[in-house]
């Protein structure tokens, strides 16, 4: 699922609009890190390079979250700037409250996985549960 770079007005207002990986190294920008459980060790600013490398770099944050809510709120209210899935952000993007930035140095993809048991068969319940959510996720699955 690709992911995007978001900020709101309020921040880049304060902050600038970065418009290079220079910009978030040197232009005071920070991030709304979002880590699996507490004291867990933050990633930092995911890209791929020119060279379809996945890399990061390290950057400073204003605050560490382990749930979406706390992430989009966190961003929306001009803490920092996040990398999410355009499914999750859209109202937001809709009504003024976040914008893309950094266009050019998105994270990489989020695997979409769905686990279902080994079984000889696939029960007709969970083959249409499959092809619903493939429907439903199609959009945000294309690049």
């Amino acid at each position: 699922m690709t992911q995007y770079n978001y900020a709101s007005p309020g921040y880049l207002l304060q902050h600038g609009t970065p418009q290079t990986l220079s910009d978030l190294m040197h232009g005071g920008h920070r991030m709304v890190h979002y880590v699996p459980a507490l004291g867990a060790r933050p990633l930092g600013w995911e890209y791929t390079d020119a060279d379809a490398r996945a890399c990061t770099l390290a950057m400073p944050g204003a605050l560490q979250v382990t749930n979406v809510q706390a992430y989009e709120a966190a961003c929306v209210a001009g803490l920092g700037m996040i990398q999410a899935p355009r499914a999750g952000m859209h109202k937001h993007i809709m009504e003024g409250k976040l914008v893309e930035v950094l266009p050019a140095l998105r994270a990489p993809p989020l695997q979409v996985s769905l686990v279902v048991a080994h079984r000889r068969g696939i029960s007709r319940r969970v083959r249409v549960f499959m092809d619903w959510l493939r429907e439903v996720l199609a959009p945000c699955l294309q690049a």
